[in-house]
């Protein structure tokens, strides 16, 4: 048996959130031996993308992956995007609405091809992923992501986000990011904030359903025109929920926990240690409205190092190298018609 155990059975749904200070992997169970695999980050064992290693670590060919979803271009979404894309040509290959206009790919591609600087990693993982994917799909609200039946229940994934406005604005601020020349310098991506480009996620598993929030952000063309579309608030309430944007206050809205939430749901989080996210107000904030909340590593900032300790450090050899703050897995899984979750937690995980 591998590190992480045994696959689920057929009867079984399960989404894990792995993550270490900066980067995110979410890998879900289906049912009926069906996988959904949902942005990537990379194992600190095997440097490859982790849902890779999960995957074979478990015991599940990739022929399984049914449906990917690249939710946005942030390099700590993004790590190994490309190897996946590669590896799972059976699966359908999503990525944000946005990216279906002819002047975003160019942004992609300027920012993400042989001219960009090293500094656009994000961009670059994701012009590698496309280059390897040319048939991939772009989605957007009230689009499906994937549907099927597994003992007579009818399960499907479908998009909340990114809304048709939202999209549209998005792409004009893109548009001013287009280099006006092919020798004009190119250093880092656009940020691109607020985030209005993320892919929110609604798993429906016939008697229950899971929302993965990716980053989002509260924003009018973001978590609030979610939450007004009649077609994501009637939809299905969620018993757990993959908390957006790393625990951070700007990526919550009261209407998440109250309109596509049961009361008391399970609630899963990566952090972001270069923001400090979650804060300690964003930690206390989220116990307050889950039943049990989980993280996947710890959070802090990396300490500036002095620089008379960098010295010393440089004559006792040529090399050093920063460790992470962690990394670490949170495992939800019950039978499908069941009435809880049952957690998991791998490497630094634990629970908030």
């Amino acid at each position: 048996m591998g590190l992480y155990g045994s696959p689920p059975t057929n009867s079984q749904v399960e989404v894990t959130i792995f993550g270490p200070g900066r980067g995110e992997a979410i890998i879900v169970h289906l049912g009926g031996g069906h996988w959904l695999l949902v942005d990537s980050c990379i194992h600190p064992i095997s440097k490859e993308p982790v849902a890779l290693y999960y995957l074979r670590d478990i015991g599940v060919e990739v022929s399984s992956v049914k449906a990917i979803v690249a939710s946005h271009w942030h390099d700590d979404h993004v790590g190994g995007m490309s190897s996946i894309a590669s590896a799972c040509r059976n699966a359908e290959f999503f990525l944000s609405g946005v990216f279906s206009d002819s002047e975003a790919l160019e942004v992609a591609t300027a920012y993400g091809g042989p001219a960009a600087g090293v500094q656009t990693g994000g961009a670059k993982e994701l012009f590698k992923s496309v280059s390897a994917r040319s048939d991939f799909i772009p989605i957007r609200q009230r689009e499906i992501v994937y549907e099927g039946q597994v003992e007579s229940r009818q399960m499907s994934v479908v998009a909340f986000s990114p809304t048709v406005e939202g999209q549209k604005q998005w792409l004009l601020r893109m548009a001013t990011y287009i280099p006006k020349t092919v020798s004009t310098p190119i250093t880092h991506a656009p940020d691109m904030k607020p985030n209005l480009a993320a892919v929110v996620l609604h798993i429906d598993f016939g008697d229950d359903a899971v929302l993965l929030g990716s980053d989002l952000e509260n924003h009018k063309l973001g978590w609030k025109a979610v939450l007004s579309n009649q077609w994501c608030s009637n939809r299905r309430k969620s018993s757990a929920y993959k908390v957006a944007h790393h625990g951070g206050k700007s990526g919550d809205n009261p209407g998440i926990w109250t309109s596509l939430l049961v009361s008391d749901p399970m609630a899963g989080l990566t952090p972001y240690s270069p923001s400090g996210l979650p804060t300690l107000e964003d930690k206390k904030r989220l116990r307050s409205l889950a039943a049990e909340a989980y993280i996947t590593s710890v959070t802090s900032r990396r300490p500036q190092i002095p620089r008379d300790v960098v010295k010393r450090m440089q004559a006792m050899g040529s090399k050093a190298a920063r460790i992470d703050a962690g990394f670490g897995g949170v495992r939800f899984r019950k039978k499908l018609g069941g009435s809880s979750w049952k957690v998991e937690m791998f490497g630094t995980a634990q629970q908030l």
